[in-house]
């Protein structure tokens, strides 16, 4: 199996905009641009933590299963060293 794509925090808070919106959940990066509309919490709370790590936001209102299900869509990689920002 390949290694997936080492992506960098800092890499990730460049992309926090409605067109271009990146977060980390568990050490993993997902694009969810094309998710901003579709979340069923409102896309403002996307656009909040995007850039950075929203794993705890997210674990507050989601379980695994969620990424599970949808996450493979949205994957980009896995973040390089520490995702605190």
């Amino acid at each position: 199996m390949p290694e997936s794509k080492q992506i960098t925090a800092e890499q990730v808070a460049t992309h926090k905009t409605a067109d271009d919106a990146w977060v980390i959940v568990h050490g993993k990066v997902y694009n969810v641009t094309g998710f901003l509309d579709d979340h069923p919490g409102g896309k403002k709370i996307l656009l909040k933590n995007c850039g950075k790590d929203a794993t705890k936001q997210f674990d507050q209102f989601h379980s695994d299963a969620v990424l599970a299900k949808v996450g493979a869509k949205f994957y980009v990689g896995d973040v390089a060293g520490s995702a605190k920002l």
